[in-house]
């Protein structure tokens, strides 16, 4: 009991213990630098005296060109002098370094390509994700920000084009953070979920940010006494254009809370689109979708509100997955430090319990400050594992004895009765503040890679090198009747007596984006009996014997 308490704690402050514990299959290797991905984030100064320098940015992998590999886009933010400029209205001068995309060559290169393929950004930049939002088969790119968001549409030529105004995207500067796209009405098209996060215009921006404090140490003020940006529902006309139906679908957000991470996902799975959203500091929402182009706010009575003790969490990034493989969606979310991060296990449809302690995460999160996460299977054993970046917002954190300002990229293997860390599982990236980052197979070896970025410094690809043996499978689903992403599509994959589901969700982790393709762990199973697809408009369709250890696309009859 205690050489595993000491595990959890070393894996906490980021420390590398030499005795073998569970998860030593599973290893990653840092080859940012040698891939090609040359970035160095930017998150306004080094003494974070404001709160927009402490949140950071995201990343998505997308496969803009359609040739089976997983691209890279990789949003940065700006500097004070800058932000200052936005708030008053007036768009900063053109800069490199706001926003990147990589196109993956394929032999673990990837190459610069962001001016050839037309995109730019100069405000402040924060989220990305990544959906063909006009069905034509090319996935366009949403880039929210301190700002105004900037949506591009794919040409199909390997060029965007920003079409945000024309769309009909909000042109007000607003601090907009995680997104979502989700078919909410069922009519074929993917509608928009932007959160808000603070009201810019609350500061002057001139001379010395305002002092707060911090457990007793200097800091920087908010979110709490900050008003909040309230978050917009967009409904896809089909046209091209989005049009503002937050208030007709009564998802308003009266409360103006502090909104990170959407997630768009059938959580009771009744069959329509529902919406979460974590909130930092303030109560988490869960609109669950009436039917009739209206959602009814649920998440106190969900149990996905508040942590078990009934207090509000500072939640910033959002894992989803079926990780006890019952056949129901779990919610993870990442907080503060001296809390700790909260596994919703879902166990009944649309009602959670949080069952952080009973899997092994609440006491060892308690010092992290933790933002990107998810559940992938790292080691193809048919469980879904769990990964965490973390990172303090406070330089001077250290000073509290408790917890420190640069902390770990955390790895959880899941033994199917909880979650064990593998401290040295990332090798050897220096601890730093992380931030955003995303999940994908960017080498189709079928074993699930990382990129995680810094709030400054260099972001990490961590290729997955687990030699475990085991099968996979993988799929990428194209609607034809429904969305072309197939976003609220289910598939179940039957293989050896053992059954896992996933869902075709849009949103997660923090500010990113995560690869497309539905990727399952086979264990020692060496075919796959039985897949069901069952579409978002209900329609069903089963595949049986499809090969393993490659990736199939599926299209909708």
């Amino acid at each position: 009991m205690m050489r595993w308490l000491t595990a959890l704690f070393a894996a906490a402050l980021g420390v590398t213990l030499c005795f073998t514990t569970a998860g030593a299959g599973i290893r990653f290797g840092d080859v940012a630098a040698q891939s090609g991905i040359a970035v160095r984030m930017r998150c306004g100064g080094p003494e974070k005296r404001w709160i927009p320098e402490a949140n950071g940015s995201g990343a998505a992998w997308l496969d803009y060109d359609n040739d089976g590999l997983m691209d890279l886009l990789i949003v940065n933010g700006s500097t004070i002098d800058d932000l200052r400029q936005i708030v008053a209205g007036r768009v900063p001068p053109a800069r490199s370094g706001n926003l990147y995309l990589y196109h993956n060559l394929g032999n673990g290169r990837f190459e610069d390509v962001t001016a050839r393929a037309g995109l730019a950004n100069r405000y402040w930049g924060t989220g990305a994700n990544t959906v063909d939002f006009d069905n034509d088969g090319y996935t366009d790119i949403l880039v929210t920000n301190i700002g105004v968001d900037l949506l591009f549409r794919n040409n199909g030529n390997g060029t965007f084009t920003e079409v945000g105004r024309a769309a009909g995207l909000s042109q007000k500067v607003a601090w907009h953070t995680g997104s979502a796209f989700g078919d909410f009405d069922s009519d074929g098209r993917l509608d928009l979920y932007v959160a808000g996060y603070v009201d810019p215009t609350v500061f002057t921006w001139q001379g010395d940010a305002p002092g707060c404090n911090y457990r007793g140490l200097p800091g920087f003020c908010g979110p709490q006494g900050l008003r909040g940006e309230t978050d917009i529902l967009y409904h896809n006309e089909g046209n091209g254009k989005f049009t503002d139906v937050t208030e007709k679908a009564g998802v308003t957000d009266r409360g103006r809370y502090h909104g990170f991470t959407v997630v768009f996902d059938d959580f009771n799975q009744d069959g329509k689109m529902d919406i979460f959203v974590a909130n930092d500091s303030d109560p988490n929402y869960l609109y669950l979708n009436q039917g009739n182009g209206r959602f009814r706010e649920a998440g106190l009575v969900s149990g996905v509100a508040y942590s078990s003790d009934g207090r509000t969490q500072s939640n910033m990034g959002v894992a989803i997955g079926d990780f006890d493989n019952n056949g129901r969606l779990d919610v993870l979310t990442t907080t503060f430090s001296e809390d700790y991060f909260s596994l919703f296990r879902q166990e009944e449809p649309g009602l959670f319990e949080d069952a952080s302690a009973r899997f092994g995460l609440r006491t060892v999160t308690v010092p992290w400050v933790g933002w990107a996460c998810g559940f992938a299977d790292f080691d193809n054993d048919g469980r879904k594992d769990l990964w965490i970046a973390n990172g303090h917002v406070y330089p001077n954190a250290e000073l509290l004895g408790s917890t420190t300002y640069l902390q770990p990229i955390a790895i959880f293997e899941n033994t199917g009765s909880g979650f064990v860390p593998v401290p040295d599982a990332t090798g050897a990236p220096p601890r730093a503040s992380w931030r955003g980052g995303c999940s994908g197979d960017f080498n189709n070896d079928g074993r699930v890679d990382l990129v995680v970025l810094p709030i400054s410094g260099s972001p990490v690809l961590l290729e997955n090198r687990s030699q475990t043996g085991h099968s996979w499978i993988g799929f990428r689903l194209q609607g034809t009747n429904s969305n072309r992403d197939a976003i609220g599509a289910k598939i179940w994959v039957d293989s050896c007596g053992k059954t896992q589901f996933e869902t075709m969700r849009n949103g997660g982790s923090y500010l990113s984006h995560n690869d497309p393709r539905l990727h399952f762990g086979l264990g020692a199973c060496l075919s796959v009996d039985r897949v069901k697809v069952q579409w978002p408009d209900g329609a069903n369709q089963v595949l049986k014997d499809p090969a393993v250890n490659r990736y199939h696309t599926i299209r909708e009859p």
